[in-house]
């Protein structure tokens, strides 16, 4: 197992991040750890310091989050950044992805500078440039699959989160399963069908926006349209092509691009596997983010069979 801690390195995101403190209570199965990603460990000690930075860096801070009561809050958000974080590495790594100091340096001048880049965020101004780079690389990741992804899925969808979770259980169980459920629903008038296919170029908000393409063959997702929305889509993917006939893409902008190549590490996330700190609540396997229980992730993300029906 490898240790990845804040010495000799600087903290980024993923995301741009608002503001979030430490909770408390037991770790993983590891002794001191906020998080174990792969045989990656990131030491409970790494979001303490962070804390702290932030604190000392913008006083006015700790006095709303303990008026919001969001001190647990930020602790979940720095635990989650450094998880994506490590999540983009090994993505980097094994897409032989890079960035030069070049680039870094050019997106910093249109920012403003290091200053203007972190203003109001939880980096400071000396974590400016690894801050960029992991937007970067993202946004590097979102591009290089936006225009050769194709994936294949049955879809249902369902109307409150409890429906929405049994139907993603039912599917998870197996092709055959899956297959009744699409066309029960189906013949009941809802919005259900067999092997569709969608290419992320086809639907860029459905890209940068759900997990859909971020999900290896026999995931089954449950999620939110849009949140809030009541509008569930389950969906089990079948088939998932990164070798597709390229797709011209034109104004693509990087956010989205950013957006595309985050839900993009649920590939790894699986893979590797991520086990969270109780003391950060529960790790939503859909958005990617550490959240306070089981029942307020953004949805369902369940490993079935990749048997085509």
């Amino acid at each position: 197992m490898s240790f990845r801690t804040r010495h000799g390195r600087l903290l980024a995101s993923i995301a741009a991040a608002g503001l979030l403190l430490a909770g408390c209570g037991s770790g993983p199965s590891q002794a001191g750890a906020a998080a174990i990603v792969g045989d990656t460990r990131i030491p409970v000690t790494d979001v303490q310091s962070w804390f702290t930075e932030v604190l000392e860096r913008q006083p006015e801070v700790k006095s709303q989050l303990r008026e919001q009561g969001a001190m647990d809050d930020l602790g979940r958000q720095l635990a989650s950044q450094l998880v994506r974080q490590e999540l983009l590495e090994q993505t980097a790594r094994d897409e032989r992805l890079t960035v030069t100091d070049q680039q870094i340096a050019a997106r910093l001048g249109e920012l403003g500078g290091p200053e203007a880049a972190t203003e109001g965020m939880i980096y400071g101004p000396q974590e400016a440039g690894e801050m960029v780079r992991t937007q970067l690389l993202t946004a590097e990741l979102g591009r290089k699959y936006i225009d050769r992804l194709a994936v294949t899925f049955d879809l249902t969808q369902a109307s409150t989160r409890r429906e929405a979770e049994e139907k993603a259980r039912r599917m998870a169980l197996g092709p055959q399963q899956a297959a009744e459920l699409v066309a029960e629903d189906k013949a009941a008038g809802l919005l259900a069908g067999a092997d569709q296919q969608l290419r992320p170029a086809e639907s860029l908000q459905l890209a940068a926006t759900t997990p859909l393409f971020g999900a290896a063959p026999g995931t089954v997702l449950a999620f939110e349209q849009t949140p809030q929305s009541s509008q569930w889509l389950v969906v089990r993917i079948k088939d998932r092509r990164v070798d597709a006939a390229p797709q011209q893409v034109n104004g693509v902008e990087d956010g989205a691009l950013q957006q595309f190549g985050t839900y993009l590490l649920g590939i790894t996330a699986d893979r590797a596997g991520v086990q969270l700190s109780p003391r950060y609540g529960v790790w939503d396997p859909v958005s990617l983010a550490a959240v306070p229980s089981a029942g307020e992730t953004t949805g369902f993300r369940l490993q079935g069979t990749a048997q085509q029906s």
